[in-house]
């Protein structure tokens, strides 16, 4: 049967990118699409009838979603957010008392290559360390990483920092400020980020 009037939906594309596809399980390019629907007579659109929303679409397994999706963070995201992170962090507790430890240097420059700097070097932490005012603070480094952190991986990440102000043994008042400092920006508690510490300065004096 030929249908001559009706009414169907059509879109143009409002924006464009890279996001997280969750059928993909991975990082996808996508469409950011707005749609409206038309009256039409012979397939011809000839009345506006009124928006049906935006949505995104992957580009590569064609599905559709909510375009809230877009606040989750793209691996790539979740790599640089780690990297500034772990970058602030060890710095900053470096520059709080333990620079002067060789151990503890090494530890940090190994830090920061595992979280993605693979050339990092003893070369670069000396750089790093004399120009405080060089890459992110340590508080906005540490909330644009709690966004991307669940519960345990933030009591993780802070037990990985506070292991390089043990290199000596122990931390000093200045570094144990620094460390519960980092706790707080994590969304922790004074009482769940002292407990962090002191599990991970009872495995340093056990271990």
């Amino acid at each position: 049967m030929l249908v001559v009037a009706g009414s169907r939906v059509c879109y143009r594309t409002v924006g464009q990118g890279i996001f997280h596809c969750e059928r993909c399980g991975g990082d996808r390019p996508y469409r950011q699409r707005a749609g409206r629907r038309w009256a039409h007579v012979l397939g011809i659109p000839v009345l506006a009838l009124g928006a049906t929303g935006e949505h995104l679409r992957c580009e590569v397994c064609r599905t559709c979603y909510r375009v809230d999706l877009l606040a989750v963070p793209t691996a790539e995201q979740m790599q640089v957010a780690l990297l500034a992170g772990t970058r602030a962090s060890v710095l900053a507790l470096l520059r709080a008392g333990c620079a002067v430890s060789r151990t503890a240097r090494s530890r940090a420059v190994d830090a920061i290559r595992n979280a993605g700097a693979a050339e990092f070097d003893e070369a670069g932490l000396a750089t790093a360390l004399a120009d405080p005012g060089a890459g992110i603070g340590l508080r906005p480094a540490m909330e644009a990483l709690t966004i991307q952190l669940e519960g345990h991986a933030r009591e993780w990440f802070l037990a990985s920092v506070v292991h390089v102000g043990l290199a000596d043994g122990h931390l000093g008042a200045a570094e144990r400020a620094v460390a519960e400092a980092i706790a707080r920006h994590l969304g922790m508690s004074d009482v769940q980020g002292r407990a962090v510490i002191a599990v991970a300065e009872e495995a340093a004096q056990a271990g």
